[in-house]
């Protein structure tokens, strides 16, 4: 599979190996319905010169499986005004990991695929 991101981590295999492809309905907070492609940059590609505990993980879009969360994230200044996307991820689309935290507990970290068609984003009502 090819991927958007650069995934070539010296040392580091990318993604890792627990990722899998995946059919999965998952949900996003963007700037742009319709959403643009910076919509779904990875942290690597918004903070270029930033160092991170997870150099893959950063090149991994965030998504989620519950909407919820998202809900109350827009209640944090950074995402305050953002929109709310479902996305119907298939599996040419890329590889999924679950990488939950103690807050975000549907948290999926997504690497996606150069198969991926921004046009399949809808906004979630």
């Amino acid at each position: 599979m090819e991927y958007r991101e650069d995934l070539n981590i010296p040392n580091v295999a990318c993604p890792p190996a627990g990722a899998v492809p995946a059919r999965l309905t998952v949900y996003r907070l963007v700037n742009n319905v319709p959403i643009m492609v910076e919509d779904i940059w990875s942290y690597r590609t918004l903070y270029p010169s930033k160092i991170f505990k997870d150099e893959c993980i950063a090149r991994a879009c965030s998504v989620f499986t519950d909407s919820r969360e998202l809900k109350e994230l827009r209640k944090i200044p950074n995402f305050k005004g953002k929109k709310m996307v479902v996305i119907d991820i298939m599996e040419k689309d890329g590889v999924l990991l679950g990488t939950p935290s103690k807050v975000h507990k549907s948290h999926i970290s997504w690497w996606i695929s150069k198969e991926f068609n921004l046009t399949t984003v809808k906004e979630a009502s």
